[in-house]
């Protein structure tokens, strides 16, 4: 349990930061960017965490089938959540919903 609360303090810590950090160096405000930061960090999370059937590993089978005339075998898709992923879910959700908030008088 102390770890779950500890990956989402620092998932939320991380992001946070550069939803921070980010507006600082670009004289732009936080609400514009941490959207943009919260998205980004969910498919980066997403990228790094599938397993076998992403566009890399089926580039590399194809090159090692190429090379060696060994086919290799069909691998299925497969995603399992983790906290660091539903954390940046998350956090991608309330600012949309902030963004919406407080942009409400341009709808």
């Amino acid at each position: 349990m102390k770890r779950k609360l500890l990956t989402i303090v620092m998932t939320l810590l991380v992001l946070t930061g550069l939803s921070f950090g980010v507006p600082y160096f670009t004289q732009s405000n936080f609400i514009d960017c941490s959207c943009f930061i919260g998205i980004g960090a969910t498919i980066t999370i997403w990228f790094f965490t599938s397993k076998n059937d992403g566009y890399v590993t089926r580039r590399l089978d194809l090159s090692i089938q190429g090379s060696t005339g060994i086919r290799m075998e069909d691998k299925r898709f497969e995603f399992s959540s983790n906290i660091a992923f539903l954390t940046s879910v998350a956090y991608t959700i309330i600012t949309i919903a902030a963004i919406l908030y407080h942009y409400r008088s341009y709808f």
